[in-house]
């Protein structure tokens, strides 16, 4: 990584300098949002310890014995579970939205490629691969509980005659012969992996959380209502049970005594441990050392224990590294991450170059010339559009702040409208030599706002709208469900009249939207209970012919269209940035970054990809490398991985 002031070398310099492939990016950055799950990468002989964090940003990142992270973002919804196989090759990740989206992917990190992925209805309760590596084993929150898939080909398979019901705990011996479950309707089941018969049930506590077995197998540690209890595992019959606040379990099944952090609701933290005695008793909590830590929103939420280290991530995304050395005296936490980038949230074409938009500022800058020049402050807006060689337009998605017009030669600002909803989308557009902001409030609503009589008002509602975009035939273009009325997912409305027209697109939802003035493009999603399908389309506004582009064999939601000559841009699959030449007919894709590609400009020849955690990639109009990544630096200069 390294510090820009000024770059002016040829591009194919880069060519050579960048692998064509994707990438991880190793930096000291935390994730961007909080940590979800924390897993050792199991330890060889003469090695380092390793660690992978996951996040509700989507990235997975992993430690090294440094405290630099190699960061590779594989979802746009939350990572919620992760398990690394014992090789520590593969990982399998749970990725949730909270809602619909419950997915299963199992990663191979050496290569940075997504080896299966299976859609699930219900959630993931637990994720874990077998102590060998044959069998991935998913706890769903379902009526069939787990399933097992076999690692050599993928394929699912029945290892247990029974449904095991909701389990938020798995485990299986060394020798693979035995799976032990815990239920959170408190029961302890243990199963032969080779008859498939139920060996042992035990009715222990409900509703634990953080279950752990440890001590050779023989104690079950969990976690309910500020107390900590532990569990003969072999009998099923209660240890002991201690009050904790806030307790977080940090110990493995390699462990033999019992570690926890305890955290008192302010800044100060225990790390405790429970020591097994005779008898299959263990101890009263013992101090092994106090630190003082993040609090509040920031307070320490996972962890764990690998020998003598331990790391910690927190609710803000950051992530900390103690030892578990007996200590008298209180220490500060050791945090390992840095937050050291400025995030972009938006950018546009400019005269000449790009505009980036940061929380704090407006940013013009090339690759060419790698100079950051401030133009303006914001005002924490999230989205910019350029309206012409001296404004731009800026605004907030989800949010009820004014839509401002920002003079960048005069550094004045003008309220152009206050909505009275959410703003979900906003959009220039033009009618002839009139210009327009095309504003969707809430899913609901959509107004337009005209530049020359400087009014504003409602041109359509309905329930289910997903997008819209002016044409050069008078017309306003709307994307929506298909659910609402009419019953189709893309419709034409007269701005002026108020005309509705269904228009003649397959599919349930439509949205994505982008056009030249003559053809519309945008992203639909054709699915039932067996097949999910998206597709890229384009929709003639003359002849009313719609058109199939591009196919993705799965379900994206959340994929954008934007066109820029006689290139069509999409990201549909999330994992890349793809470009169309509709002259030629023939598609490509560019090499992605560590992060998931967000949105795209172009300005002659120069393309600029936005990515989802704030960077942007450099490529080249003919060319499907990327020539470097960038991230803006919190004292506002490029620094370039």
């Amino acid at each position: 990584m390294k510090k820009i002031s000024f770059i002016y070398l040829a591009a194919a310099l880069f060519f050579t300098a960048f692998p064509l492939f994707a990438d991880t990016h190793i930096s000291t950055q935390s994730h961007q949002a909080q940590v979800t799950s924390v897993r050792s990468v199991p330890y060889k002989t003469g090695s380092d310890f390793e660690y992978f964090t996951s996040g509700d940003d989507g990235f997975l990142i992993k430690w090294n014995e440094n405290n630099e992270g190699e960061h590779y973002q594989i979802s746009d919804v939350g990572i919620k579970l992760i398990a690394v196989s014992p090789n520590g090759n593969l990982i399998a990740v749970y990725e949730s939205d909270g809602g619909s989206v419950n997915k299963v992917s199992v990663w191979d990190w050496r290569t940075l490629t997504r080896k299966k992925f299976w859609r699930y209805k219900d959630s993931i309760t637990s994720l874990e691969f077998s102590t060998k590596g044959t069998y991935l084993i998913v706890g769903t929150a379902s009526v069939d509980g787990v399933e097992f898939y076999n690692t050599s080909s993928w394929s699912k398979i029945s290892k247990i005659k029974a449904n095991t019901g909701i389990v938020n705990y798995i485990h299986t011996s060394d020798t693979e012969k035995t799976a032990v479950f815990y239920s959170p309707a408190g029961s302890l089941s243990y199963y032969n992996m080779q008859t498939g018969q139920l060996k042992e049930k035990f009715t222990i506590v409900q509703g634990l959380s953080q279950t752990q077995l440890y001590n050779d197998n023989k104690l079950l540690a969990g976690v309910k209502d500020n107390t900590i209890y532990i569990i003969n595992a072999y009998k099923g019959t209660s240890v002991t049970s201690i009050k904790s606040q806030n307790p977080i379990i940090l110990s493995t099944y390699k462990d033999t005594n019992l570690y926890y952090l305890e955290y008192d609701g302010k800044n100060n933290y225990d790390l405790k441990m429970l020591e097994n005695m005779d008898g299959g008793k263990v101890s009263n909590p013992r101090v092994v050392k106090s630190f003082r830590g993040p609090r509040g929103n920031a307070a320490i939420n996972s962890g764990i224990k690998n020998y003598t280290e331990i790391l910690l991530g927190s609710k803000t995304g950051s992530v900390y590294k103690v030892d578990t050395d007996p200590s008298i005296t209180t220490t500060n936490m050791t945090e390992i991450t840095q937050n050291t980038y400025s995030k972009i949230n938006d950018m546009c074409q400019a005269p000449t170059d790009f505009y980036f938009l940061t929380d704090k500022a407006i940013f013009k800058s090339s690759y060419d010339s790698g100079i950051v020049n401030k133009i303006i402050s914001s005002e924490g807006q999230t989205n910019i559009i350029n309206y012409d060689e001296s404004n731009v337009i800026l605004w907030s998605e989800s949010s009820r702040e004014k839509v401002e017009l920002i003079n960048l030669n005069t550094k004045t600002r003008t309220t152009l409208f206050t909505p009275t909803g959410t703003i979900q989308s906003l959009r220039l557009g033009k009618i002839g030599e009139k210009s327009y902001l095309v504003e969707i409030e809430s899913g609901s609503l959509i107004n337009l706002y005209d530049f020359t009589n400087k009014t504003f008002k409602e041109v359509y509602s309905g329930t289910g709208i997903q997008d819209a975009v002016l044409c050069d035939d008078g017309n306003l273009y709307i994307a929506k469900s298909a659910a609402s009325n009419p019953q189709v997912p893309l419709i034409s409305v007269n701005p002026d009249t108020y005309e509705t027209v269904p228009l003649s697109l397959k599919g349930n939802v439509s949205f994505g939207l982008s056009t030249d003035g003559h053809i519309i493009y945008g992203i639909v999603l054709q699915s039932n209970d067996n097949v999910q399908e998206t597709y890229v389309y384009s929709f003639n506004t003359a002849t009313g012919k719609p058109t199939n582009l591009l196919k993705f064999a799965e379900e994206d939601s959340e994929a954008f269209t934007y066109i820029y000559g006689n290139i069509l841009y999409t990201n549909i699959g999330k994992n890349k940035l793809y470009y169309y030449n509709m002259t030629t007919k023939k598609n490509a894709s560019y090499n992605r970054s560590a992060s998931i590609p967000k949105s795209v400009a172009q300005n002659g020849s120069r393309v600029v990809i936005l990515n989802d955690n704030g960077s942007i990639s450099w490529c080249s109009s003919n060319n499907a490398s990327i020539i470097a990544d960038w991230y803006l630096t919190t004292d506002e200069q490029w620094y370039e991985f």
